[in-house]
């Protein structure tokens, strides 16, 4: 991100080869420092201070920073080093790549949670406990796998209080549409999963994500009904003839549309990185809800 802020480029060289050199047994290989307890998270929060800026909070509402909340970071190290060379703004990085981070929702402008709407005719236990589409065993992480999504009580909280709770639970529209605009599939917020509709089975009880394509195209949507704008059918895959999920007593199903259960937007925000955004850049990006 330095090199590009301050008037590089990286580019990409097919035949280039970068070695890497593994720790072992051989003497050879031995680090010649120590890193101490704690030493490493402290560096990445100076780094991200010292280069995002006021993303800097951002950054503080992961689990793994929430220690350096409230105390003071000595950056010099870091800024010292580009202060006379005359970078962008972390603002301005996000605007080069808005490809990435408007184009296919990257940087939200709304994150909320889908909630199952239970008709009457469902268990009377759940309508007191609203469901909700939730990450299986993903939190605040990018682990590059697949998970489960399953239905779990909702959330009540919402805004800040959501960061705190640290559920996967809270999902944004993501990822771009083949004409390149925003959004064709559902991603969880704070991760890299996106709800998989690449390949959908009718009658399947399953319900999966996977590692977000951002060139994915129409996956998974939450489509508006006719009856109600605020109720939305959750279509997945990427033809014409698409498939939807639906709640079958305590798990999901893959069902056809007409059989579908209806899902309503939930306790829905907007988060801290798109407030930190410029009101011009809110303006310029007209991101779509």
């Amino acid at each position: 991100m330095r090199i590009w802020t301050c008037g590089g480029e990286i580019v990409s060289a097919p035949e280039s080869y970068v070695a890497h050199m593994w720790r072992s047994s051989d003497p050879k290989t031995k680090a010649k420092y120590k890193v101490g307890a704690g030493d490493a998270i402290k560096n990445r929060a100076r780094a991200v201070k010292a280069h995002l800026g006021k993303w800097y909070d951002k950054t503080l509402t992961f689990p793994s920073f929430k220690e350096w909340r409230g105390k003071e970071l000595d950056t010099s190290s870091i800024t010292d080093g580009f202060k006379d060379l005359d970078c962008e703004d972390f603002e301005w990085y996000l605007n080069r790549f808005k490809h990435i981070y408007k184009d296919a929702g990257v940087l939200p402008e709304e994150v909320f949670q889908i909630e199952a709407i239970i008709t009457s005719d469902d268990n009377d236990e759940e309508e007191k406990s609203p469901l909700c589409l939730e990450l299986a065993k993903m939190h605040w992480t990018n682990f590059g796998v697949a998970d489960e999504i399953k239905l779990k009580k909702c959330s009540f909280s919402s805004g800040s209080s959501a960061n705190e709770e640290a559920r996967s639970i809270w999902w944004h529209k993501s990822s771009r549409l083949k004409d390149g605009s925003c959004c064709g599939s559902l991603r969880a917020w704070n991760t890299d999963q996106c709800i998989d509709g690449r390949n959908p089975k009718k009658e399947v009880k399953k319900l999966e994500s996977y590692t977000c394509n951002l060139d994915a195209g129409q996956e998974a949507i939450l489509q508006p009904t006719e009856a109600d704008e605020d109720e939305y059918l959750l279509t997945i895959g990427r033809t014409d003839s698409h498939l939807c999920v639906s709640v079958d007593q305590d798990s999901l199903k893959v069902v056809e549309c007409q059989e579908a259960t209806k899902w309503r937007k939930r306790n829905g925000f907007t988060p801290i990185e798109y407030e930190l955004l410029s009101d011009k850049n809110k303006s310029d990006w007209n991101t779509i809800r």
